[in-house]
């Protein structure tokens, strides 16, 4: 058992947010995908993302907007309040708001690429 945290990750500036990607885990290179922590300061957004890889976003801590060409012409934006996972489709552009304006917002990203037609899932 490894313990995670995005409070002790190394951090970097990727997209106006910081970003610590799971290659700086040991356990990393035994894992089926990929992950990183997000953090995005208060009053802040990521830039658009659109990428092959199906994502779950975990909100770990804060409360988010995401934003997406599928959402609602009234609001544009779906809410995602803490303990929300968020899945987001291959190809699926998107953008990350932070509802606060005093607290960061953290994500856990974990993202893979989709199996295609003829492959079994995992057991």
């Amino acid at each position: 058992m490894e313990k995670l945290n995005a409070t002790t990750a190394r951090l970097t500036a990727e997209s106006q947010i910081q970003i610590g990607r799971w290659t700086q885990y040991a356990i990393n290179e035994q894992l089926p995908f990929n992950a990183m922590w997000c953090v995005i300061p208060p009053g802040g957004s990521s830039l658009r993302d659109c990428h092959d890889e199906v994502e779950l976003a975990v909100v770990v801590d804060g409360a988010a907007d995401f934003e997406t060409p599928d959402d609602a012409p009234a609001t544009g934006r779906t809410e995602a309040a803490q303990g929300t996972a968020m899945l987001l489709s291959s190809n699926e552009a998107h953008v990350v708001h932070n509802r606060s304006a005093t607290e960061p917002l953290v994500l856990l990203s974990v993202y893979w690429l989709p199996r295609t037609a003829g492959t079994e899932p995992r057991p």
